[in-house]
């Protein structure tokens, strides 16, 4: 969507073809039929450094449909501390607000505000190439408690995946530019159903700026011809090829193996339930890792219906079965809002093959006038997020424009 909406601000004619009903792809949402409302496939969070969706939003009249915390406010749940937050001051500068913050985060000390320090100093060298998160924080001596509270709960939920395993280089990136200033640590969420929110403005966009997009259309076959290419037998000037890398493999015959991790997300519906204290909590020691308030998001307090999320990342293998699921997170969510009170209704989507994990050596497509933008991304680059889509899209649309001018 991104690179059709760029080429055609460029002039250039643009078809879309999109297999599924609706264009989005896993950034979508569904009516729920029980409860009768707007679910999305999962929540969503941004921050501040997300510059290319902002842009993106904003040129389809769309910034409004999200909600941008004033200033980070981070706030996590455990059980024997309860509720706290990284919280860094507004009054004081932002490098030095943060590091009070984490110091006096319960079961913290200057301990943990020197360990940020050495972390930092090693993002900016070259000691995270070639490593995994785990060791790039042994080789700072980074303390268990600051990779419990903080380390670990971010590469979860950016990168999708362990610390054991997850690229240093890229999870340097993520702490960068996530925290480089009080403009880009802030979070952000999105305050409608994403079929509203950002997928209907980009349709609405690209249609007034000319793009036909085809739905339900799945492409079989793709190969460069003379000057051009030709997509199931008809013939086109250049292809962009926006699919997880995976997809894109088959389509062009290739049989490289990627490493892809899941998304499982538990919906539950409460009746006249108080709600989170916040729109989004992490839980520390919890099997969800983040807790989403989503009707208090959406602004749907009014409702006598309280829609709740937890979301877990990095799953490899799930044994529990959706109704021992969605208990133990009901369970957990007693105790995060303080009421035991069961359900009117669940609901669970596990995306199997949510992100494709970074990794070195993905190869990409090399064919003329065939861009490849899978979603392939190697260390250095920003793990498979919504951003990132915007940017492979944007990157995508510079190479095509390279192509004819």
């Amino acid at each position: 969507m991104t690179s059709a909406l760029r080429l055609s601000e460029n002039g250039f004619k643009v078809e879309l073809f999109e297999a599924a009903p609706q264009p989005g792809g896993r950034t979508r949402s569904f009516i729920d039929k029980k409860s009768g409302e707007w679910c999305d496939n999962g929540p969503h969070l941004l921050n501040g450094a997300y510059l290319a969706t902002e842009r993106l939003l904003d040129d389809c009249q769309a910034s409004g449909h999200v909600t941008w915390q004033s200033s980070l406010k981070l706030t996590l749940w455990e059980k024997q501390r309860q509720y706290f937050s990284l919280n860094p001051s507004g009054k004081l500068p932002f490098p030095l607000a943060l590091l009070l913050a984490v110091k006096s985060m319960p079961g913290h000390s200057w301990r943990s505000a020197l360990a940020m320090l050495r972390l930092n100093r090693a993002m900016n060298s070259n000691t995270c190439a070639g490593h995994s998160v785990a060791t790039l924080l042994k080789h700072c001596e980074i303390p268990a408690e600051l990779v419990r509270d903080m380390i670990e709960p971010i590469c979860l939920g950016a990168m999708n995946e362990s610390i054991r395993t997850a690229d240093a280089s890229t999870f340097a990136r993520v702490l960068s530019e996530s925290f480089a200033s009080k403009k880009t640590a802030r979070l952000g969420w999105f305050n409608a159903p994403l079929q509203q929110a950002l997928i209907g403005p980009l349709v609405t966009t690209a249609s007034r700026m000319g793009v036909t997009i085809h739905t339900s259309h799945p492409v079989h076959s793709l190969q460069g011809e003379g000057n051009g290419v030709i997509m199931d037998g008809e013939a086109f000037d250049a292809a962009v090829i926006a699919l997880p890398v995976y997809a894109s493999n088959r389509l062009l015959g290739e049989n490289t193996a990627y490493e892809t991790r899941a998304i499982t997300n538990v919906h539950l519906w409460y009746d006249n339930h108080p709600g989170l204290p916040e729109p989004f909590i992490g839980g520390i020691g919890t099997l969800g890792q983040w807790f989403f308030d989503v009707s208090a998001q959406m602004g749907q307090l009014k409702s006598d219906v309280r829609h709740l999320c937890a979301v877990i990342s990095a799953v490899e293998e799930n044994n529990i079965d959706s109704h021992q699921l969605a208990d133990q997170i009901s369970h957990e969510l007693a105790k995060l809002c303080g009421i035991d009170q069961e359900p009117t209704h669940s609901r669970i989507v596990c995306e199997k093959r949510a992100t494709v994990l970074v990794r070195s050596g993905y190869p990409k497509a090399v064919i003329r006038n065939i861009v490849d933008a899978s979603e392939s991304p190697v260390p250095g680059e920003l793990p498979a997020t919504i951003e990132f889509a915007v940017q492979r899209g944007e990157k995508a649309a510079r190479s095509i424009k390279k192509l004819f001018t």
